[in-house]
């Protein structure tokens, strides 16, 4: 259906819309949105969204239709039907065209394995994720189950599938509690883990389905890009051109595939509240590290020295500490380790700063919590645990000194 058609099934002719864009832009009114357009074009992405899902609805009958055909079938035969969609699927046949059947036979393969169907609410679901929507499901709608259908559906071309979730408990727990569905329809899966080698990692990726964490997908992809660049082999390459078997010589080698197909889990949480902390991967030399440590700990040790007005400078928009000449008259005249002398006196300040601003600013269990012994951060906005995120720019390291 055209993009007319849809306006006019909105109420809210696209002529009369056009018109007053023209005259907002030709200089006739101000330049913004009057409530009378913000309220048509409100209606028209209801009627855009209503029309999807019609359009979408349409396709149950259909794969009701296919699922009472393959009630019949043996577990056997399923998993022969499903290889047999794998084939028309890698021999070009559309993905949209094998949805009724995928879905149907998912539907018929989890009933039998794990004595759950899916709800039509969860076939639209289902639908909407392979269309590349976002689908919202309120807690107990069974988004899990849901995710089997699209991750199933794209896994057939052989690429790879990812479903990405916001801890390793969660990755874990929905790829066992799924597995048994991918399992009857021939598919193997796969979960990575934060403390897995980069061999278990390169195992999960070549799985048809992968379940991990953002972070963790993010991250791999950071290590493989800086191993490439250690190895002089082009960007190019590792986006998805030329044989994966360039790899199978012995070394290092990356650990993921080419960039496929992701369905996110919490997608609010992981691309709005976690997507503000960067994923940042560092290296310093090992005849540092001891250097840097000792710096770290003997600012830390020495931060409550320090007072505001005479000692340092608050910016509390920037929320910035600026020592003053009074505050580095002390940052010299403190007793310094043989290490800790030997660093500039501009690092000295720099290490200063950040550790009279972690003593101020952050506070155990409320910017953060010790977990085995750990740092772990407390998301302000939400109050989760933001598991394996760290905060940047040294400000991490001082609090694990502090």
């Amino acid at each position: 259906m055209g993009t007319k058609n849809v306006y006019m099934a909105s109420n809210a002719p696209e002529k009369a819309v056009d018109e007053e864009l023209a005259a907002a832009t030709s200089g006739k009114q101000d330049l913004r949105l009057r409530p009378s357009m913000l309220t048509r074009a409100t209606s028209l992405a209801h009627g855009l969204a209503g029309w999807k899902m019609e359009n979408w609805k349409s396709l149950l009958p259909v794969i009701s239709t296919h699922e009472q055909g393959y009630k019949g079938l043996s577990d056997r035969e399923i998993r022969k039907q499903s290889l047999a969609l794998r084939y028309r699927a890698r021999s070009g046949e559309s993905l949209a065209k094998l949805l009724p059947e995928s879905y149907a036979l998912v539907r018929v393969a989890s009933e039998r394995v794990l004595g759950m169907r899916h709800y039509d609410v969860q076939m639209l679901g289902g639908i909407a994720l392979f269309k590349g929507a976002i689908a919202e499901m309120e807690t107990g709608e069974g988004k899990t189950l849901t995710a089997t259908l699209p991750v199933y559906l794209r896994a057939l071309m052989g690429h790879g599938s990812h479903l990405a979730t916001v801890n390793d408990y969660l990755a874990a727990r929905d790829a066992e509690e799924m597995a048994p569905v991918y399992e009857a329809l021939g598919l193997t899966i796969g979960v990575i883990q934060t403390d897995d080698s980069r061999d278990q990692r390169r195992e999960a990726y070549h799985c048809d389905i992968t379940y991990g964490t953002a972070k963790e997908f993010g991250f791999d992809f950071l290590r493989d890009r800086l191993l490439l660049r250690r190895m002089g082999r082009q960007l190019s390459e590792f986006l998805g051109e030329g044989s994966s078997q360039r790899w199978e010589e012995a070394g290092d080698k990356p650990v993921q595939r080419e960039s496929y197909y992701c369905v996110v889990d919490e997608a609010d949480s992981i691309l709005i509240d976690e997507a503000r902390t960067p994923l940042i991967i560092g290296s310093i030399g090992e005849d540092a590290v001891e250097q840097i440590t000792q710096t770290y700990a003997w600012s830390a040790h020495h931060a409550a020295l320090y007072e505001e007005n005479d000692d340092y400078e608050y910016d509390h928009e920037k929320r910035k500490v600026e020592l003053t000449y009074a505050g580095r008259q002390r940052v010299r005249a403190l007793p310094k380790p043989d290490l800790v002398s030997d660093m500039g006196l501009v690092d000295l300040y720099e290490y200063t700063e950040r550790a009279v601003k972690v003593f101020r600013d952050f506070h155990l269990d409320q910017h953060y919590v010790v977990v085995d012994g750990e740092i772990t951060i407390v998301d302000e906005s939400t109050g989760r645990l933001a598991e394996g995120r760290k905060w940047r720019d040294g400000i991490h390291q001082a609090i694990e000194s502090k």
